[in-house]
């Protein structure tokens, strides 16, 4: 999906306008090209620039193009494409009459994104406005899987199984055979469409975190949330961060609290840089915010994937939950599927063949929980 020389940055957090936006100019500064992508309704990337929002990328100038991507009037061609590739039975649905479902809109605005990455940028940085929404999007094909199952059984790659298709609810004869194939077709392709968009040579998020202990708190669910639902995570930033003051100050509890935060980070999670956003007021234009944003140009690195399966004669299951605390986290099994909660998100993940049907245990090894038989 993603062409080769292209990384693509998903900023998430209250100042991920800030953070997106200067690292773009930052990137631009530094020769390449790039884009700023804004996928938060009210696009306040815009107001930071002081431009208008664009709903195709415009130039701002050398290196750096803006598009404000606007969900809902760009839902009707978005879906179009994708029921192109999915093929779902039953009359066409239109994308004027479908249901804006939580996470939907900003899952095909993040599938959106490759067609703009083919216009040769070599980097991509995107304002996707708070976590939450990021994750419940990144959970959009799970929850189909989920329904498919419940419903028809598997009987498609991956996950298929025969023991499924016992338990579904609805008996295969109450369907036409070729309904049913192509059911279970869209739901392996949605599978495969999130696993192409968050292709972990190409894309990662990077988490703002607010300089606070409520800040410090979320990004504790959040952080490893991304990697969870299949979205590496690359680097952290703490901002907007206040200067320095005299210890008289009426703000010196705050930069005091600041200060107790970044420390925090560092020890949670000791293996990802740590970028220092700058407390600043609205630029309004572009030339301002090349300061705000000269330590935030981390150059993109490829990664390996979040969650990683083992071999046939060794059958494990591991993922990278880097920082997460123990009392957040909780496992269990349900039939053939790990079920993974995570504060207030869960996940179901299919288990390896391996690891059907045996006694399991997890073992926590630094930021990787690995899933193997006992």
């Amino acid at each position: 999906m993603w062409p080769s020389h292209s990384q693509i940055i998903l900023f998430s957090g209250e100042a991920s306008a800030l953070a997106a936006t200067a690292s773009a100019v930052g990137f631009a500064a530094r020769g390449q090209s790039t884009l700023l992508t804004s996928l938060v309704p009210t696009h306040p990337a815009a107001t930071l620039l002081g431009v208008a929002p664009a709903s195709e990328p415009m130039t701002l100038r050398t290196n750096l193009d803006f598009w404000a991507c606007n969900t809902l009037n760009e839902l009707n061609g978005i879906w179009n494409d994708l029921r192109a590739r999915v093929q779902l039975p039953g009359p066409p649905v239109n994308g004027e009459d479908l249901p804006l479902l939580p996470g939907i809109d900003l899952f095909l605005a993040v599938y959106r994104l490759a067609i703009h990455a083919r216009r040769n940028y070599a980097v991509i940085c995107v304002d996707a406005g708070p976590p939450d929404g990021l994750i419940r999007a990144l959970a959009i094909p799970d929850t189909f899987r989920w329904l498919m199952r419940q419903l028809f059984g598997l009987d498609r790659g991956p996950g298929q199984s025969s023991e499924s298709l016992a338990r579904a609810a609805l008996p295969a004869n109450l369907l036409p055979f070729e309904q049913i194939g192509r059911l279970q077709d869209a739901r392996v392709t949605f599978e495969q469409l999130r696993d192409t968009a968050l292709d972990p040579a190409h894309v990662r998020a990077r988490l703002v975190i607010r300089p606070d202990q409520a800040g410090l708190r979320t990004a504790t669910i959040s952080a490893p949330a991304f990697l969870l639902f299949g979205m590496n995570l690359d680097a952290l930033i703490v901002g907007p961060l206040l200067p320095a003051l005299d210890a008289g100050h009426r703000l010196a509890s705050v930069i005091h609290e600041q200060e107790d935060v970044l420390v925090a980070v560092k020890a949670r999670w000791p293996n990802l840089p740590l970028l220092r956003l700058p407390f600043s007021a609205t630029p309004g234009a572009i030339d301002p915010v090349i300061d705000v944003g000269q330590d935030l140009t981390l150059s993109p690195m490829p990664q390996p994937p979040p969650i990683t399966t083992g071999p046939a004669d060794d059958p494990s299951l591991r993922l990278c939950l880097p920082g997460v605390a123990r009392d957040d986290l909780s496992i269990s099994v349900s039939s053939d599927e790990l079920v993974v909660s995570l504060g207030p998100y869960r996940r179901h993940l299919l288990l390896p063949p391996g690891l059907r049907g045996v006694s399991i245990r997890a073992v926590r090894e630094g930021d990787h929980l690995t899933i193997r038989r006992r």
